[in-house]
């Protein structure tokens, strides 16, 4: 009996007013391309880059428009291509939150202009950064951060600091290669 009672709890309290069935409807993003040497944004804005012969597809992620698995030396670097809507957070935000992974301490808006770089490929301008904590030869990053139009997108390449200096300039120019 006490089933019973307990059933019919749930079922008073679990139903509404209204009767009518509702529905709702969340719109489906655009998957990235899977050809290897031009992927496509559609969400905002088409954009592609090329990719060098030996970077191989990397892990999938949900936040990620496209990974890259680059090898050198015996080990691999990670790339993750990002898009947010906006500043994606600000530059200094994504910066400081990149500093802290590697065990920096934050920095000022007058150091990260200080620190960081402008280059340039067919989408325009974006900005360049090198994030090292001598420290920890494990981890490092090199990070690009392109504006267009009301977007931001995000490169960021993770890898040991021995891998930021081998792979560097192979980066800008992937970076730079976006169109």
């Amino acid at each position: 009996m006490k089933f019973f009672y307990i059933i019919l709890l749930v079922c008073l309290f679990s139903c509404n007013q209204d009767k009518h069935i509702k529905r709702y409807s969340i719109p489906k993003l655009e998957e990235v391309s899977k050809n290897k040497n031009f992927s496509k944004n559609k969400i905002k804005k088409s954009f592609n880059w090329i990719v060098p012969d030996y970077w191989t597809e990397g892990k999938k992620s949900s936040m990620r428009l496209a990974s890259y698995s680059i090898p050198y030396d015996g080990k691999v670097a990670d790339v993750s291509i990002t898009n947010f809507s906006g500043d994606g957070g600000g530059l200094l935000l994504n910066i400081n939150r990149w500093r802290k992974q590697l065990g920096l301490e934050a920095i000022s808006i007058e150091v990260l202009e200080n620190n960081i770089e402008v280059k340039e490929s067919n989408l325009g301008n974006y900005k360049y950064i090198k994030i090292i904590n001598i420290n920890n030869k494990d981890t490092a990053f090199l990070c690009s951060i392109m504006q267009i139009e009301n977007n931001t997108i995000f490169v960021k390449l993770n890898s040991t600091i021995e891998g930021v200096q081998l792979l560097e300039n192979e980066f800008i120019n992937f970076c730079s290669s976006f169109n």
